[in-house]
């Protein structure tokens, strides 16, 4: 895959901060399980939180490729960070992007490309809500417990489905300080710690007309286009946690020495490499063909199922692969495999699962 002149340019600025700065503190920041404060203004001074926002809004207006590889190079490094920025843009930016009104771009746009705040999202997989329409406004009861970049106390995006009808999605925005909305920090994620995920417990808390996203009756689109556009997002960071993986994996191995011999050279162990640098390079085409479909503003959809698929699979594969080359060093704290492995079962679930991705193949191939 070659990249234009502007992809490389960025993938050598992210690759530089990403080992100069993120690399420092990532193991702290995971035990510590706290938010990255420090390289998300960083990155925001970059322009890299304004990624696909329009210049109109002081944005970056970078396609979907340059996200993508700005993504990957965060993600071999420190997948917790990545997923900030990916939800950032994948889930609060785009939608009120795509189909906000200019009221609602105006307000929250700028600010997201700049960093003065940092968008969350409430996952439409998983709720407990329940929804009533009073008087042209929705009223919310009950909770969620998967909001992304929750604890960076931004306004979140949010898709609720309606309880007596799972295909209908009320898509609306919830800016900080909304009566009704307690969001808090989820203690108990296996992997991405430091990506400040929680939960959110609505109590009769009020949706008015110009909290809504669109049209009332396009939040199943919206939904779907910005699921669309995230998995690419969620793809990548899958990828960059593997290639992570397989890098930590093998300098382990070049420098393990079992019976007198470098572990590297043992036949089971160049196997698991071989095995585990081909699924990262059918994953890096599956998601740049993707992403370049996007940009060309062709139909992406299968494309987008196929690389969340694959790319979310190989992470758990390939993570536990590296974790067997290390031996019982493997699930020790004190070694970066143990990190990668716990946070590819979390990109593996988030937006979709592997039975959905399967079902969306499905759908797009027989039409």
């Amino acid at each position: 895959m070659i990249l234009n002149q502007e992809c490389l340019l960025l993938q050598n600025e992210l690759k530089k901060f990403a080992q100069q700065v993120i690399l420092e503190k990532v193991d702290e920041i995971d035990k510590a399980c706290a938010l990255p404060v420090d390289n998300i203004k960083q990155l925001g001074e970059m322009g890299i939180l304004g990624a696909i926002i329009p210049e109109t809004y002081n944005g970056a207006a970078l396609e979907l490729l340059g996200l993508v590889v700005s993504l990957e190079e965060i993600s071999k490094v420190c997948a917790s960070t990545a997923v900030i920025v990916a939800t950032h843009n994948a889930f609060f930016a785009f939608p009120i992007l795509k189909f906000g009104n200019d009221e609602m771009k105006k307000k929250f746009l700028p600010s997201a490309a700049t960093g003065k705040i940092i968008g969350g999202s409430v996952s439409a997989n998983i709720n407990e809500v329940k929804v009533e329409k009073q008087n042209g406004n929705y009223i919310l009861n009950g909770k969620n417990p998967l909001v992304l970049n929750a604890e960076a106390d931004g306004p979140c995006t949010a898709f609720i489905t309606y309880p007596e009808d799972k295909k209908h999605v009320l898509a609306f925005v919830i800016d900080k300080g909304m009566q009704g909305v307690k969001i808090s920090k989820n203690h108990s994620v296996v992997g991405l710690k430091a990506a400040g995920i929680g939960e959110v417990l609505f109590e009769d808390c009020m949706i008015q007309p110009s909290e809504i996203i669109g049209k009332e009756n396009e939040g199943d689109l919206i939904l779907q286009t910005t699921n669309d556009f995230a998995k690419v997002c969620l793809s990548v960071i899958a990828l960059g946690i593997s290639q992570g993986a397989t890098d930590a994996a093998i300098k382990y191995a070049k420098e393990r020495i079992q019976f007198n011999e470098r572990i590297i050279d043992f036949g089971m162990v160049r196997e698991k490499i071989a095995e585990m640098t081909t699924m990262i390079e059918a994953a890096r085409l599956l998601i740049y063909d993707a992403a370049m479909q996007y940009d060309a503003n062709k139909n992406y959809k299968k494309a987008a199922a196929i690389a969340k698929f694959f790319c979310s699979r190989a992470a758990v594969e390939i993570t536990t692969q590296a974790i067997q080359i290390y031996g019982g060093y493997g699930f020790m704290k004190d070694y970066p495999v143990e990190r990668y492995f716990r946070d590819a079962q979390v990109i593996n679930i988030l937006c979709s699962t592997a039975r959905e991705e399967k079902e969306n193949i499905v759908r797009e191939t027989i039409g």
